[in-house]
């Protein structure tokens, strides 16, 4: 069988498979996807252990209520950030974005390429119309993601986007970044050497490894970093049974990457620091759209009855 009906934490939810992967998503909780696996492999999408699944409380905080691990995404923004050129009394975009918090509307369907869960979504704060389409091909390892934002309204907006998923990483995990050679910091917990705004080599200024960063076994330390995309696959690898995620998109769609290093380093207030990755190719970087749009000047403009598409790759090859 091709998908089944199942439940995550007591929500329904859908497991697209083969014979060699699965994905599951919760269409009620933010098309949150919460597995993503070999049918004989490893979990590679990270569980809070403190935090449950929960119905999505638009205007609560991620973090608070929301931040229980998986893979959601983040549009118009990252971090909760004024619009671009509002005025001082408007209200900012939430944390995370809208979508994790909006109402989405599913359906699945089969055909010669495979099977396909599709989600789409309405904004709140903006006229815009968010589609994803997650497919499992009938054969093989890999998971293909197909996105495509629609203008729905009379002004021009700006935005950036990001996948986010959060993974399960151990000590010795490795994390490649093929092609890329320096990274800009965004954010920093635990470390003196690294301020925001500092453009470092990677991984070498992170403390990698020459084309690779090791997960250390002692950190207490967490980074959020950018790069750009060079065309080839991120990597991160388990070398306790030698199983992979490679994640691929075409730099002329998605030209970003974040990378979101939390070695327990940091977690909300009153939880134990997380130890996980996020490897998040992105649409515009840093994590608030005001300054994705004002510093970096990366963030992307949609004029009205406008579109743009993008695609990503998730392999899981067999170690």
């Amino acid at each position: 069988m091709s998908y089944r009906q199942t439940t995550v934490s007591g929500f329904p939810a859908v497991a697209l498979r083969n014979d060699e992967i699965e994905v599951v998503a919760v269409p009620a909780v933010g098309m949150k996807l919460t597995h993503l696996r070999r049918l004989r492999g490893r979990e590679w999408l990270w569980r809070n252990p403190e935090l449950p699944l929960a119905l999505p409380k638009p205007g609560a905080s991620f973090v608070d209520t929301a931040d229980s691990g998986g893979w959601d995404e983040c549009f118009p923004t990252v971090g909760a950030s004024p619009m671009p050129g509002a005025s001082a009394d408007a209200p900012p975009l939430p944390d995370h974005g809208e979508l994790w918090s909006a109402d989405w509307v599913s359906s699945l369907h089969e055909d010669a390429e495979g099977t396909t869960l599709a989600g789409v979504a309405r904004g709140g704060r903006l006229p815009y119309e968010f589609r994803r389409h997650v497919t499992v091909p009938r054969e093989g390892h890999s998971v293909q993601f197909r996105y495509h934002l629609r203008h729905l309204g009379d002004d021009p907006f700006t935005w950036i986007w990001s996948a986010h998923p959060i993974l399960n990483v151990q000590p010795g995990a490795t994390l490649e970044l093929p092609g890329v050679r320096q990274v800009t910091v965004d954010h920093v917990q635990g470390r003196d050497d690294l301020s925001p705004g500092d453009i470092v080599s990677w991984p070498g200024a992170i403390g990698g490894e020459p084309g690779k960063f090791v997960f250390p076994e002692q950190g207490g330390w967490a980074v959020k970093l950018f790069g750009d995309q060079q065309g080839e696959p991120l990597v991160v690898t388990d070398p306790r049974q030698g199983e992979r995620l490679e994640i691929s998109a075409a730099p002329t769609e998605v030209p970003q990457v974040g990378i979101w290093l939390n070695v327990g380093g940091w977690s909300a207030a009153g939880r134990a620091p997380y130890y996980n990755l996020g490897l998040e190719p992105c649409i515009g970087a840093a994590d608030r759209l005001v300054e994705a749009a004002e510093r970096w000047h990366t963030a992307q403009m949609l004029e009205p009855g406008g579109e743009r598409r993008w695609e990503l790759t998730v392999s899981l090859p067999e170690p």
